[in-house]
């Protein structure tokens, strides 16, 4: 019995000390940095970017980064509905080209640069 004790308490020492050393070797991300601008045109960048997502899995990691840029945000959390309905609007677009596909990401980065996504950020970040 000691001896399940003692390898799970190991066990739990080395999940730990990896936790640990994973912490201190990540790199912090620059949204801090940001200005009020930048975090809303990010923040709506990856909101297209999980509309447009076909996997789970890139749908949660654009979501997990639009909560980040919420986060560092100092707007209330209404302001950021004209974001939400312009990011829809560019995830909608169909585009066409010499290549199949959907264009998903292209849609959002057209969106990234539009003047209507600079517009209504600096707007809102005034």
């Amino acid at each position: 019995m000691k001896l399940h004790w003692l390898a799970a308490a190991l066990f739990s020492m080395s999940v730990l000390a990896q936790a640990q050393t994973q912490k201190e070797t990540a790199d912090p991300p620059a949204t801090a940095s940001y200005s009020q601008k930048v975090l809303l045109k990010n923040w709506a960048f990856s909101v297209c970017l999980a509309k447009v997502a076909k996997t789970q899995d890139a749908k949660d990691a654009a979501n997990a980064a639009a909560s980040a840029y919420l986060e560092f945000g100092k707007l209330p959390i209404a302001s950021y509905e004209p974001l939400r309905a312009l990011a829809d609007r560019y995830a909608k677009r169909v585009y066409g080209g010499a290549t199949p596909g959907e264009f998903n990401t292209m849609k959002c980065i057209d969106l990234m640069h539009s003047e209507e996504l600079e517009a209504l950020a600096s707007k809102l970040a005034r």
